[in-house]
Formats: structure tokens, C-alpha cells, sequence
């Protein structure tokens, strides 16, 4: 009983806590109080500001590479964006953009924070812009021919100097390896006339097929647009391999002398001609057909708005082989040819990349859509009601389409809109606040994490003037550089960029096409039928909806 009371008092509070040992129990106490607080605090600032933490750790810890390294002690600080990326004024004199939207940013802030940083630190807060980097070929992706053909290009290019002064080769038995030459032309329309070169999809067409020629028969390739139909080209691309620019009346003057057998001219008019007979042109002998004997001219000037790339893969055997062995295939050539003819100006690739960069984000879904709705909206925009209601049917799709595409390691769907109404364009970046209107378009899955994003440039069709003839326009505008530049950049930037989603939901004209054969991707793009009982809506979240680059090669403004 005596042992039972002692091993009792050994359980009670003892008098040995009082003095220094019982500061010490307060004091660990107190500190893993602390240390408590301080775990849930950072937790709770890990959910409520994601991007402002550093990366997880997985645990077992691995030792990074030399490059993670170098990046690890770069990305050493933490980056964060300016809610407006600015575009400081082209050095070189060139087209400035305005600031990105500001969808932009705001979109780029539901990135996984490690993209967020990879992205900041693309921006260059001293110069208060975007990177200006726009590498090509790099990996090969575009083949082996370039080199080859620059150099053929060159020496072409310094035998007309020659011809320019009058000096000719001796042998007349070097008439059958003579330099050859074939330009593309966009002449001035005249006042009486219809046959411009047509919009941006037309051009584009035209000039990346007539280059696709010149590859394939030996010819140094030239370029033109009249100065004011609508601007010179050269104030649109920088030349990054090639100089294409010339003198059309003076190559014109040159080359049509008939005595002199190294000379020689010919036009050729593709203009507005019909798939049938576009192919009794081009491919006269079906896939026997020998380019260079189509056209036998030294110097042949083109005048075209017609593409037949894509139809040639599909028709000519002995082409397609000699093009795979270059590299080029049926879904790289068009994005690969247009890349090595043209770079854009250094503001525009700042705009630009503001854009690529979150496209190729792995936690974005990025989805295109193209609405193009008539000449009036651009015309007379004061009267322009294209909205939602009329065009909604576009981000159905897109929202189904992104349900049926999205993965796992997607944390953001991101809607980027290019269309030719400014009202629309306003429509749509108010879904961004609207979550209730929203959800008549977008599914309950995707409601929540879906955003608009929109470039913000100006809207203009690059030919005004054409549209004047069948169009009442109530507020003619001069057409001049100033006016120009802007719009025509717009078109040809919001095209390239609508190449680089991921997916896309296109109008079946020619702009959202160009895109498709830019994004040199195959089957990633669906084309929206204009309302028809005889052609309905495709259902958007299957694969039996994308459209293919051989049925696009048939349509507008062709392939």
C-alpha cells in the first residue's frame, strides 16, 4: 500500500518544474506555437496567391543540370508582370503595335506558377517590352533546302546586275542554264475594274504558292505590291534570307527584248480562277506535269491570288517525293515557306511573342476562333450590331471542343477571338466579367476556368478601295500610309497569331484557312458552314469534326 502512494506521487505536477526547467517547457511550447501559425499562414497564402510562391519540391531531390542551374539562379527573384505590357516606338522607324489588350496578362495569371516566371522573364522591364526573338529552323523542322536555294537566289540576283549594265555571258551555249526569274505582282486596280489582288488570305495564297515554283524550277524569286494597293510590302515584313524586293517596270523594260536570247517576258494571270481550271493551268498533265516547262520566259511576272501548294502534294508524285526530301511536307510547307520569306518588324514581334508565349503554355489549352461577318462591319462600324446572339453558335463549338480536348495538366482554357466586328469583339470580352451570360455558351466544366483573350488592334480590310465599289461607305477614309500600315498589320499579325493555338474554330472563308495551312498542323482546325439547312453545325467534341488541309485546298482562295 506504502509502494502504490509513492508510484502515485510520481504522476502529479512536481515541485522540480518551478524556476528554469519550467521557462524552458513555456518557451518550446511557445515556438511550436509559432511554428504552426506559420505553416497555416503559408499555406493559406500558397491558395490564395499561387504565383507569388516558389515551385514545389518534389522529395527525393535530384541535382539539377548546368542549364537549370543557370536558369535557377537568372529566375533567383521573382518576376511579375505590369498589368499593360508596353511596346516602346520601333527604333528603325517601323510599325509600333498598340500595348497588348489587357485580356492578355489577366489570362497569363492562371498559368502554373513556374510558366508565369518562365514568361516574366521574357519581358524586359528596362525596356518596358517583350522579347523581340523569332528564331526559324532551328531544329531542322523546315528541312535542308534553304542554304541551296539562298545561294542559287544570289547568283541569279548578281547575273541581272550584270544584265542591268549590258554584259552578257559570250557562250550562247549557256543558254539553257541561263538565271531565271519569276516575281509576284500586285498591281494598282484600276478605278473601272475588280480584279484587285483580293485581302490578306487571297495574297498570301498567291505569293507562298508562286514561291513554292520558284523552288521547284530554279527560279530567283521577286516581289511587289503597289505602292498604295494598299502599301508597300516593305513596310509590312522585313526580308530575313532573300531580297525580293524590285522595280517592276524596270524588270519589265529589261527582260522584253525578243533579239536577245538570255532576256525574255511573260505574264501569267492566276486571278480568281476556279479549282477546274486553275488545275488545267497548273497541272495541264496531271502528275506528269513538268513545272518548268509550263512557263518558258527568262523573267515571268505573276499576278495571283490562287494557291495550289497543298494540290500539288495530293497530284504530283515525282514533286511530293523531291519535297520530302527537302523537308517539306503537305502540313509544313506553307508555315515553313512563309517564315523563310518574312520576319516581322521589330514591334510587331514584341506583339507577337506577348501572345506565342501563352499559347505554348503546357497549363493552357489555347483555342482559336475566327468569325468573319461581312465587309459592312468594317465599312460602316457606327452600325455594326454583330453580337452574341447571332454568332454564339462560334464559342459553342469552341466550348464543346475544349470539354473533348482537355487533359489533366490543363489548368486554363484560353478563347483567343479574331473577327472583323468591333462590336462582337466587346461582346465576348464581357463574358470575361459575365460568368452568367457565359454560361449559355460554355459548359458548367469549363465555365469557371475559361477566359477571352483578344489582341486589341485596329480592324481594316487592306483593300477600301474594292469594298467602295459594292458598299455605300458613310465615312471614307484617304487611303495613305498612315491610315494603312495599321490595319494591314493588324490582318497579317492576328492571322499568324490565330495559327499558333492550339485548335481553332474557323469561318469557312480564305483568313481563317491561311491560318490552318500557317499552324502546320493538320486536323486541329474546324470550319463553321455559314448557316444552312443543307449544311449544319458539325458537332464540336469529336474528332470527325476537324477539317482537312486537302478539303480546305478546295475552297476559297483554294490550297
Amino acid at each position: 500500500m506504502v509502494q502504490d502512494n509513492i508510484l502515485y506521487q510520481r504522476l502529479q505536477p512536481q515541485n522540480e518544474l518551478k524556476g528554469s526547467l519550467l521557462f524552458k517547457y513555456r518557451l518550446a511550447k511557445g515556438l511550436t506555437l509559432v511554428s504552426l501559425l506559420a505553416i497555416i499562414s503559408m499555406t493559406a497564402i500558397s491558395f490564395i496567391y499561387p504565383n507569388l510562391n516558389s515551385n514545389n519540391r518534389s522529395e527525393k531531390a535530384e541535382v539539377p543540370s548546368e542549364e537549370q542551374q543557370q536558369q535557377q539562379a537568372s529566375f533567383s527573384e521573382k518576376c511579375y508582370l505590369p498589368n499593360i505590357i508596353n511596346m516602346p516606338e520601333s527604333a528603325d522607324g517601323t510599325y509600333t503595335p498598340p500595348s497588348p489588350h489587357y485580356t492578355l496578362v489577366r489570362a497569363v495569371g492562371f498559368a502554373s506558377n513556374e510558366e508565369y516566371q518562365n514568361y516574366c522573364h521574357k519581358y524586359d522591364a528596362d525596356l518596358g517590352a517583350f522579347t523581340d526573338e523569332w528564331p526559324y529552323n532551328q531544329r531542322g523542322e523546315c528541312g535542308n533546302w534553304q542554304h541551296r536555294y539562298i545561294e542559287l537566289h544570289q547568283r541569279n540576283m548578281a547575273a541581272l546586275e550584270k544584265y542591268k549594265d549590258g554584259i552578257f555571258p559570250d557562250q550562247i551555249a549557256d543558254i539553257e542554264d541561263r538565271p531565271k526569274f519569276i516575281s509576284y505582282l500586285c498591281k494598282e486596280v484600276p478605278k473601272d475594274s475588280n480584279r484587285g489582288c483580293g485581302g490578306l488570305a487571297d495574297r498570301m495564297g498567291g505569293m507562298i504558292s508562286t514561291f513554292f515554283y520558284a523552288l521547284l524550277t530554279d527560279r530567283a524569286y521577286l516581289l511587289n505590291w503597289a505602292a498604295m494597293n494598299p502599301l508597300p510590302l516593305e513596310a509590312v515584313w522585313e526580308r530575313p534570307n532573300i531580297e525580293w524586293s524590285h522595280n517592276p517596270e524596270e524588270m519589265e523594260a529589261l527582260f522584253e527584248s525578243k533579239n536577245n536570247p538570255f532576256l525574255g517576258y511573260q505574264k501569267v494571270d492566276l486571278l480568281n480562277k476556279k479549282l477546274k481550271v486553275l488545275n488545267s493551268i497548273m497541272f495541264p498533265d496531271g502528275g506528269n506535269t513538268d513545272f518548268k516547262e509550263l512557263w518558258n520566259e527568262t523573267y515571268v511576272e505573276v499576278r495571283s491570288n490562287r494557291g495550289y501548294i497543298i494540290r500539288t502534294f495530293q497530284l504530283h508524285k515525282t514533286y511530293s517525293n523531291i519535297l520530302n526530301e527537302m523537308g517539306l511536307t503537305k502540313e509544313n510547307t506553307f508555315r515553313c515557306i512563309t517564315n523563310f520569306l518574312f520576319r516581322p518588324t521589330i514591334g510587331s514581334r514584341r506583339f507577337l511573342n506577348a501572345y506565342k508565349r501563352l499559347f505554348e503554355m503546357k497549363s493552357i489549352l489555347s483555342i482559336g476562333i475566327q468569325i468573319r461577318t461581312d465587309d459592312n462591319a468594317i465599312a460602316n462600324p457606327q452600325f455594326d450590331v454583330n453580337g452574341l446572339e447571332k454568332w454564339g453558335h462560334f464559342l459553342k463549338c469552341a466550348g464543346e471542343l475544349a470539354s473533348f480536348k482537355m487533359e489533366e495538366h490543363h489548368k486554363h482554357i484560353v478563347f483567343f477571338l479574331v473577327t472583323d466586328s468591333g462590336h462582337l469583339r466587346d461582346e465576348f470580352v464581357s463574358l470575361n466579367t459575365n460568368r452568367e451570360r457565359a454560361r449559355k455558351y460554355l459548359g458548367d466544366d469549363i465555365v469557371d476556368i475559361s477566359s477571352i483573350v483578344i489582341t486589341g488592334l485596329p480592324i481594316e480590310h487592306i483593300e477600301p478601295e474594292q469594298i467602295a465599289k459594292y458598299i455605300d461607305i458613310k465615312d471614307p477614309k484617304e487611303v495613305n500610309m498612315a491610315r494603312m500600315r495599321p490595319g494591314v498589320n493588324s490582318a497579317y499579325m492576328e492571322n499568324w497569331l490565330l495559327a499558333e493555338t492550339q485548335y481553332r474554330v474557323i469561318s469557312i472563308q480564305g483568313y481563317g484557312k491561311m491560318a490552318s495551312f500557317y499552324s502546320g498542323d493538320d486536323k486541329t482546325s474546324i470550319s463553321m458552314p455559314k448557316p444552312s439547312i443543307k449544311r449544319p453545325f458539325p458537332v464540336c467534341n469529336t474528332d470527325e469534326a476537324f477539317t482537312t488541309f486537302d478539303w480546305l485546298s478546295t475552297t476559297w482562295s483554294l490550297g
